[in-house]
């Protein structure tokens, strides 16, 4: 008979893993299978070890409330937890996999993607920024995201000692980290000069030469030593919309993530082929570039390729 474990025993073992995984992979480990916990908990189901019979009840009990993704992710803490406790896996059962099947069938498996901050948004969004340390930074810190293709963990993990001047005056950055790289191999961006002008002025104003790139910035105008994390850049894109009064609909649809996207977009307009595209944006998966470009307007595309009187 399988002994029951407590609830402290499972989060020592996902301690355990500090340095070895993301800390943001370990967050959604522990956030996800306490939520299954808790379900448990009100069902009086045991959560460790758990069975193939509670796991698909419980993504039944969550197939209108959360999505597809949501769950796939769910399924993975409750994998990974039962085997750091060694524990039989219930998560791969045949009775969970049908469950995950019938919630995809449900609901669909698209993803909601984020609006891209192409070229032409972009530039107005910088010319609405205001004339101060905050608009400065933030018009930097659009510039290198929408040039960099960085999601906005990575953007919010550059370093000063990162950019290395060309003698052309634009700018290479190694980003050193990525969702897609747990180890670190990293890979370059490039920055153009007017994206170096701007950043200049960010750090001369700052009056900052290492560490972190791109920093909060308290009510008093002080320049704060930690940088800013991926809520405040999400925070930050919807202030620059409203500063540019646009519309709703676009204004909402930006997020941190509309850089990636909006220059993958730009660069299939520019012409380039998905492959260039990938290696720019450090992609694995042509899957997910085709996804990201897929809204790009068919007749500037073709008008693009000369395909279109």
């Amino acid at each position: 008979m399988n002994r029951i474990v407590s609830p402290n025993e499972w989060r020592k073992a996902l301690d355990e893993l500090e340095g070895a995984y993301a800390p943001n992979t370990l967050r959604s480990y522990r956030s996800d299978f306490e939520i299954f916990e808790a379900w448990c908990g009100t069902t009086s189901a045991c959560a460790l070890p758990a069975t193939p019979e509670t796991v698909a009840a419980f993504f039944k009990s969550q197939q209108e409330i959360v999505s597809p993704t949501t769950l796939s992710r769910r399924q993975c803490a409750i994998r990974k937890i039962h085997r750091l406790l060694r524990l039989p896996n219930p998560a791969d059962d045949e009775a969970v996999s049908i469950a995950l099947r019938r919630a995809r069938r449900l609901k669909g498996t698209r993803a909601r993607q984020a609006l891209g901050l192409t070229r032409d948004l972009r530039e107005q969004l910088v010319a609405a920024a205001p004339d101060h340390l905050k608009g400065t930074r933030d018009a930097a810190l659009l510039c290198v995201g929408y040039d960099t293709l960085c999601r906005r963990s990575e953007l919010a993990a550059l370093q000063i000692d990162d950019l290395k001047p060309n003698r052309d005056g634009t700018m290479t950055v190694l980003i050193r980290r990525a969702k897609d790289d747990q180890f670190g191999a990293g890979r370059l961006g490039l920055l153009s000069k007017k994206t170096v002008g701007r950043l200049r002025d960010w750090l001369r104003q700052a009056g900052l030469k290492t560490g972190a790139l791109f920093r909060a910035i308290d009510r008093h105008g002080h320049v704060r030593t930690e940088p800013l994390d991926g809520s405040s850049i999400n925070r930050i894109i919807k202030a620059m919309a409203r500063d540019a009064r646009l519309p709703k609909a676009p204004a909402e649809g930006l997020s941190g993530h509309s850089m990636r996207v909006g220059r993958a977009q730009d660069l299939m307009l520019d012409g380039f082929d998905l492959l260039p595209i990938m290696k720019a944006g450090g992609w694995k998966s042509y899957k997910i570039v085709g996804r990201y470009v897929e809204n790009v307007e068919l007749a500037k595309l073709l008008k693009t390729r000369g395909a279109w009187d």
